[in-house]
Formats: C-alpha cells, structure tokens, sequence
C-alpha cells in the first residue's frame, strides 16, 4: 500500500496530521502575514527559531521566492521555488521536532513511486504524472531537523470550486479528471478516496485539476469495489452528471448504496447520457461525441461489474487495467484536455519535464467563450441552477454568475442577462 502523505491539505493543520497542504494565493495572504528574507531567514512574526532555513545549511541558496505560509504544533511549510527542481513551486516541511526523519523518508518514498512507475511505463504515463500527479521530491537534513520538499499544489476540493466553474471550463474539468485517474490506473494503481477535497482545483495557472493524498493507494487487484467515492470509476459518472447541471435522475450516489437495483442503475445511466448528449453534445462532432459517450459507458458498466463482483466476495485478481484509459483516449477528452504541461516534474527519470512549463495564466480558448454567450439562454445554462441568478454577457467579468444583479453603472459588465428570475 502506498502510505500516508497527503500533499495538499489545510497548511495550518500541517503537523497536527501526517498530511501538508499549500493553500490559495488568497488565502497564504492573509493566513501567514509573513515572509523569508532572500537568505532564508524567517520574519521575527513567527516567533520560532525552529522555523527558517538558516537551521538548514545544505538548503542554503537553493529556494527563491520564499514564502512562509504556516505552522502547527510540530512545525512549519514554506513556498519556494526550487532551483534543484527546473525552478518549480514547493512546499518545504520543516519539523520543529525531532525523530521525524525515519518515518519521513517512508512517506516519501511511497508517494515518488508513483513517478517513478509512471518513468517504467512510458511516455505518456510520465507526462500524465507530472501533469496531475504532486509527490514528495525529497527527504533530508538530521533526526532533530529534519526537512522534506513536496510540490506545491495551490487550489481548493472541486466540491468548493464546481459551483465556480462554467461553460467550457466544466467541460476541461472534466476531461481532466479523466487524465487524472488515467494517470493512476494507467500504471495499475487505484487512488481509492476520491471525495470532493482529493479532486483539487489549483489555484494557478487557471482552472487545472490535480489529485491528491494518495494514503490510500493499492494496485489494480486490490482496489476498493465497494462502490460509492471509494471505487474509483466512479468519480466520472457522478462528476460529469453534476458539472452538466443534469436532472436528479441522472445523479450518481456519493456513498455506496446498500442494494444493487440493476434496473435503477440502467436507468441512471441511460438519464446521464441523455443528459450529456444534450448539454455537452450539441456542438461537437457527431460521431466524435458518439464515442465518447460509448467510452463513457463502458467506464460505468465496469464500475457496476465490479462492484456486482465484490458484493458476492469474488476476487480481482484480474484487473490490471480498466475501461478509462480508452475513455482518455476518445477525441472528446483529448480536444478539452489542456496540454499535458510538467507541472509536477520529479526528475526521476531521463524524460522528465518533457511536458514543458505551463504558462503563467492559462484559460479555455476565448472564442469558445464568446460563442457561449451569444444568447440569454445559452449563456444562463453556465450558471448553478437556482433561483435568481444572473450572469454577464459582455465586459471583462464575462461569464461569471450572480445571485443579485448587476449594476446598471457596473463597468465590468457591459450587457446582463437574467435567468430564472
């Protein structure tokens, strides 16, 4: 089993459990109100000594941009960027506590394997886990100061960030999420503990998808089929229902249900595709939409075989790969799909970093955007689905919803319409 370290979780709760997480840029303003000096030396304002690099000497010159972004009972994180890593973001876990080191170097160790099975596959593999992958880079310094270096990956749970989301940004994050898990069942791996805060939005550059808090990952064989979050096919289905906006008929369960309506489960999905042929369908290839939907439909009739087996006890000794690899690969996925940039590159092998550096701001292509919003009827078909609600039309907050209206004078907006007033 792939142990215990959970790179993106609350910075704050950092060492009152084994897990560190980077918070937003919002949110490290105004939770941290501290810095690093550009020789590592940490603000007065943390009033710790135990808190900055200068306890480090091997680290020294190694990290720009340093940030303090919080401590907890038993230490601190800090955001760099690491110069021994292509210059990309991290977080540095500094303990204030000793005999951490052995139990450190495990979690490490556990969490880089997923790279470094991802270097054996192949080179898709690799891109696809350095694209939605963060682990941990390093584990060093002594038994009293010991430090470790992760990836940093900024952003918050889809649960908090759907509602957020419209247009053809739900429709990326979606093929996204379908690279994710590719990512892990593509080298025989299951995450296992998919819930909302696992599927993370970051922050920056723009609305890309991450998985994180791999504690507990198995193979292929040994994965949770129980059904609901915990089996892991099933993150498309209830994700892609939802980003749709579909009715509740086509809703999957966020926990496993206790019984197994074969006919209920037929008609859930029968609901889901009428839904997504309507909302995602209409202005895509014809025959390119087909296969998706068809991939797609695999994906839940394997879950459902799957979890049919485990409720009679038997084994699945014989999977060693699933239906979503084939689902990545349909030209639906891959045309919503950003490139596969390195944001997390590990360096463990010759290709690594082969996806490049994404760019500073990223966004879906701006003419999809214009097309979406052509129309009252299409442009409020973006928004949540409540009553009232509004979204702008034209101006540089184009796109975004609200529950009041805009105002007549507002000068980003230029034109509203009103949905479901």
């Amino acid at each position: 089993m792939l142990g215990g370290i959970a790179l993106v979780v609350l910075l704050l709760k950092v060492f009152l459990v084994s897990s560190a997480r980077v918070t937003t840029d919002a949110e490290l303003s105004t939770e941290a109100g501290n810095s690093l000096s550009s020789d590592g030396e940490l603000h007065t304002k943390t009033k710790s000594s135990n808190c900055d690099l200068s306890r480090y000497p091997q680290l020294e010159g190694r990290f720009e941009n340093l940030v303090y972004a919080g401590k907890g009972a038993n230490g601190c994180v800090v955001l760099a960027n690491d110069k021994d890593n292509g210059n990309v973001e991290v977080a540095v876990k500094l303990s204030k506590k000793a005999g951490k080191l052995a139990s450190w170097h495990s979690e490490c160790e556990q969490s880089r394997s997923l790279h470094e099975k991802a270097c054996t596959a192949g080179h898709e593999q690799l891109l696809l886990a350095e694209r939605y992958l963060p682990i941990c880079l390093e584990v060093g310094g002594t038994d009293d100061a010991p430090f470790m270096v992760m990836h940093a990956a900024g952003g918050k749970g889809i649960g908090a960030m759907r509602s957020k989301l419209r247009g053809e940004y739900r429709v990326s994050v979606f093929s996204q999420m379908v690279g994710a898990l590719t990512a892990m069942h593509g080298i025989g791996l299951s995450h296992n503990d998919l819930h909302d805060g696992n599927v993370v939005i970051l922050s920056k550059p723009g609305p890309l998808v991450a998985f994180i808090d791999f504690g507990e990952v198995e193979t292929l064989k040994n994965a949770n089929y129980g059904g609901g979050y915990k089996q892991d096919e099933n993150l498309l289905a209830r994700q892609a229902a939802k980003l749709a906006d579909c009715p509740s008929e086509a809703q999957f369960p966020f926990n496993s249900e206790k019984t197994h309506d074969h006919h209920k489960q037929h008609t859930r999905k029968k609901a889901l595709m009428t839904c997504l042929q309507d909302k995602w369908g209409k202005d895509e290839d014809e025959a390119s939409f087909s296969d998706f939907l068809q991939a797609l439909g695999a994906v839940v009739d394997e879950a459902y075989k799957h979890e049919h087996e485990h409720g009679k006890k038997h084994n699945h000794n014989y999977v060693t790969t699933t239906c979503v690899k084939t689902l990545y690969h349909t030209a639906f996925v891959q045309k919503h799909q950003p490139p596969l940039w390195s944001l997390f590159p590990a360096r463990l092998c010759a290709e690594s970093g082969s996806g490049g550096q994404a760019p500073d701001h990223w966004l879906p292509p701006a003419e999809d955007t214009d097309k979406r919003l052509d129309d009252c009827e299409t442009a409020c078909n973006s928004c949540p689905d409540k009553t009232p609600m509004y979204v702008c039309r034209d101006g540089k907050k184009q796109g975004e919803c609200k529950r009041k209206p805009w105002k007549n004078n507002d000068k980003r907006c230029a034109s509203v319409c009103t949905c479901r007033e």
